[in-house]
Formats: C-alpha cells, sequence, structure tokens
C-alpha cells in the first residue's frame, strides 16, 4: 500500500469507515507513528464496524487501546492531584491542550486521545508559588526539556505563564470540589494552529501534525467552534495565511466547514497545495520539503545564532535533523 493510501485509509478510520483491501501493517504504522492509533479503534468501534476487523488487527488496536486507556486514567489522577494542590493555595489554574478533555470527561468515558504530557497555565503573578507547590509535590524540572516530572507519573507536567488571547477570559469549571478554568474554543484552536504551524515551522516546512489535525476536526464537529472569529483575530497576514492553510488541509482530510474566505486567497492554496503533495509524493516532492527546511531555518536565525554561541554542537545536530527531516515525531 502506498503512502497516500495507507493516510486515505487512516482518516477513513478516524472516521469510522473502512475502505476495501486495507494493507493493515501500512495503516497500523502510520496510526502509530501519528499517534492515532487508539482514536482509531475508538472510531470504529462507534460505527460498530470494528467486528468487520481481522482478528488480529482487532486484538493489537484493542490493545493499544486499552494500554491509553491506563495511561490516560494515570495521567487524570495527576491532573487532579495538582489541581487540588493549587486550588489549595487559592490558585486556579488554566488547562491546556489535552488537560481540557482529561478534566471534563465523566470517568467511565476517558478520551481516547494519546495525550503526551499535561499542560497547565497560571496567572504571572501565581507562578513562583506554582512551582513552589509542584515541587512540594515531588516535582523536579527536566534538564533539556520545558517542563516538570516525577518518577511515578505517566507523563511531563508543563507550566507556563498564562498569556491573553483577545477571545475573553477562560470560563470557570467546577467538577468534584476542583476549580480550573478552561479557554474558549476558538483560543483552543488557535492555540494548536499557531503551536503546529509557526512555533514547530509546520507552515514553513510543509509538514502536518495529524493528530492535531483530528483534534481541531472533533472540536469543530462536537461543538459550534467560530473560524470566522478566529480568522479576525489573527495579527497579521503571515498568521492568516497559516490559519488559513491549516482551515484547508481540515477541509480537505476530514470535511470540516470552513468559511468561504479561506478558501480563495492564493498563498494559503499554494501553502496547502505543497503539503498534500509532499505527503502523497514523497520522492518528487523532497525539494520542495528542502526549501521548506530552509525556509524554516532562516526564520530561526536568530535564536540559532543565540544557541551557536551556547551549544555549537547542539546546532548542528538540530539543523541536521530539520535538513535530513528527521525528528518529525507525529507529523508526517
Amino acid at each position: 500500500m502506498r503512502a497516500d493510501t495507507a493516510l486515505d485509509a487512516l482518516v477513513s478510520g478516524l472516521q469510522g469507515h473502512l475502505v476495501a483491501d486495507v494493507d493493515w501493517q501500512a495503516l497500523i504504522a502510520l496510526a502509530n507513528h501519528t499517534l492515532l492509533t487508539p482514536a482509531l479503534f475508538s472510531s470504529l468501534a462507534q460505527s460498530g464496524q470494528i467486528e468487520r476487523l481481522p482478528g488480529d488487527v482487532r486484538d493489537y488496536l484493542a490493545f493499544i487501546d486499552d494500554c491509553n486507556r491506563n495511561r490516560n486514567l494515570s495521567l487524570r489522577a495527576q491532573l487532579i492531584e495538582t489541581v487540588a494542590a493549587f486550588n489549595s493555595r487559592g490558585i486556579v489554574p488554566i488547562l491546556l491542550k489535552g488537560a481540557v478533555p482529561l478534566f471534563v470527561s465523566p470517568p467511565g468515558r476517558l478520551p481516547s486521545r494519546m495525550t503526551s504530557d499535561l499542560d497547565i497555565a497560571v496567572e504571572a503573578g501565581e507562578e513562583a508559588a506554582a512551582k513552589a507547590c509542584l515541587e512540594e509535590l515531588g516535582y523536579r524540572e527536566v534538564p533539556d526539556v520545558r517542563g516538570m516530572a516525577r518518577p511515578q507519573d505517566a507523563g511531563i507536567l508543563e507550566l507556563r505563564r498564562y498569556r491573553p488571547d483577545g477571545f475573553g477570559c477562560p470560563q470557570p469549571v467546577q467538577r468534584d470540589g476542583l476549580r480550573v478554568k478552561i479557554p474558549s474554543l476558538e483560543a483552543r484552536a488557535m492555540h494548536w494552529i499557531m503551536h503546529d504551524l509557526l512555533k514547530e515551522g509546520d507552515y514553513w516546512r510543509g509538514r502536518i501534525d495529524l493528530r492535531h489535525l483530528h483534534d481541531l476536526a472533533q472540536l469543530a464537529e462536537s461543538e459550534q467552534l467560530d473560524w470566522a472569529t478566529l480568522r479576525t483575530a489573527m495579527p497579521n497576514k503571515t498568521t492568516r495565511n497559516a490559519l488559513d492553510t491549516q482551515l484547508l488541509t481540515l477541509h480537505h482530510f476530514f470535511g470540516t466547514k470552513i468559511p468561504a474566505d479561506a478558501v480563495g486567497r492564493p498563498m494559503p492554496r499554494l501553502q496547502h497545495w505543497r503539503r498534500i503533495y509532499t505527503v502523497r509524493h514523497p520522492v518528487s516532492g523532497a525539494p520542495l520539503r528542502l526549501a521548506g527546511n530552509l525556509a524554516w531555518g532562516l526564520s530561526r536565525l536568530t535564536r540559532s545564532l543565540e544557541l551557536a554561541r551556547r551549544n555549537p554542537i547542539e546546532l548542528v545536530r538540530r539543523a541536521g535533523l530539520i535538513l535530513s527531516n528527521k525528528g518529525l515525531r507525529s507529523k508526517i
């Protein structure tokens, strides 16, 4: 099965549909790489298609889903402990990314999403107290990684300062006596899009984080996400182009309804075409990938010069990873 055929089969599976003549080995390899194996199992189970799978495939997907469920149970216990400790000091944390569904989901309906770590924000004046609280719980800074961890936990906890995003204040949510704040749908969507396309350079490199794209599709499907408001909030032309590129890709794979204004502009359409072409034609698309990697490297030149002064060996290592398309984690 070609890479693009495996991709189409995976996307169909994430929507609860099976395609004919599936190369399950190729599909599962892609699902594992994109961290979507539990989501694939969950979608096929909910649509009633799971019994149509070969027995060994069904057993493997069920095994991974069960392992992920146990890990999510551990992550939720870790999150609840942290929120309780913060609340005891008068701190109401803002939950970000995968921490939101872990907290709000009913106990018997944990999300199937694979969550790598816990992202929590606090107000600027609460950072020191929040960090001290985590240290009392046994958390320690992880060298060369942004976050704190304990040996017994399933994931790293990343504590950050909350920065207003223009979508209003996060809304308070209370569950089982614990108090948190949750950003609006638009703020959560913007966080994923700007993190992937700008912070991690997917807009320049032509990469797609399929797991986050699936997150956005589910967010748009389950609740009334106002894409038009999100587009208006973009601060400049580059961020608007990045958002529209992601919207076009979202519509391409998952059929998500997007504003008509996001479809017609030339630059987002070109960027979207480049992403899809290099995913479906990795050999002939290699020059486009290289050009994108070089553009991403140039955009980070200032930071690279600073790293060159501090650790030139690390700079060379990172440059090698970028140019060789390594270190992409779950991206395609």
